[in-house]
């Protein structure tokens, strides 16, 4: 699926470009840059290598007055946002990996009752589709909350999942408003998923999370 650019004029009355490229890096800060062409909004997406987005040392904007050059080491995230969502940057084995804002994760998990929390082991069949939710924490204490919808995977294949993530790769998450964010792993300290996998690592350590613990009476 091609990215969808709106190809609306940009008015004085500040009607939204048709792209905006945002900047997240380890120190929480964060910057935009806005692309009003569409044609060459377009030509910047095309270019778009995501297994080496992070790989180079640093990422270059440049317009008729600046450069501006950023480590890629200390870039969190960086956010392409236009109009619709290229599902073809997801990964191939998800059929959909959407970020959501943390309330609406935490009523979708149901954190606040854990009664209903859905159990790691359950009878589920290879093929089925399975809805889980991903707590990521990032470098610098920034957080990111995703709905990822795939399909249930043989155990042996579910330890990749895991591998992917501490990879110190790239991953592609589809944006709730529109357009794509990619995630550099390699400043992801850890992450949760719920409900997780019934398969563990042997060297697991087995406790229940601090938010899941019921107060003393």
């Amino acid at each position: 699926m091609k990215m969808r650019l709106s190809t609306k004029p940009v008015s004085e009355n500040s009607e939204a470009p048709p792209l905006e490229i945002r900047f997240q890096f380890v120190d929480g800060s964060v910057t935009s840059f806005f692309q009003p062409d569409p044609e060459i909004a377009e030509n910047i997406w095309s270019r778009i290598n995501v297994a080496q987005l992070f790989t180079r040392p640093r990422i270059v904007v440049a317009d008729d007055y600046s450069k501006s050059v950023f480590l890629s080491s200390q870039i969190n995230r960086i956010d392409f946002l236009f109009d619709g969502s290229d599902f073809s940057q997801i990964p191939n084995d998800h059929a959909d990996l959407v970020e959501l804002s943390e309330a609406v994760f935490r009523a979708r998990v149901h954190l606040e009752d854990p009664a209903r929390l859905e159990r790691r082991v359950q009878p589920r069949r290879v093929g089925d589709l399975l809805v889980s939710f991903l707590h990521l924490r990032m470098r610098g204490g920034s957080n990111v909350y995703l709905m990822n919808e795939t399909l249930v995977k043989l155990p042996v294949e579910n330890h990749s999942f895991m591998q992917r993530l501490l990879s110190g790769g790239t991953y592609s998450i589809r944006l709730q408003n529109g357009g794509q964010g990619f995630l550099n792993l390699s400043n992801l300290v850890g992450y949760t998923v719920y409900p997780g996998v019934p398969e563990i690592p042997s060297d697991s350590w087995l406790a229940v999370s601090s938010g899941l613990v019921p107060a003393p009476q």
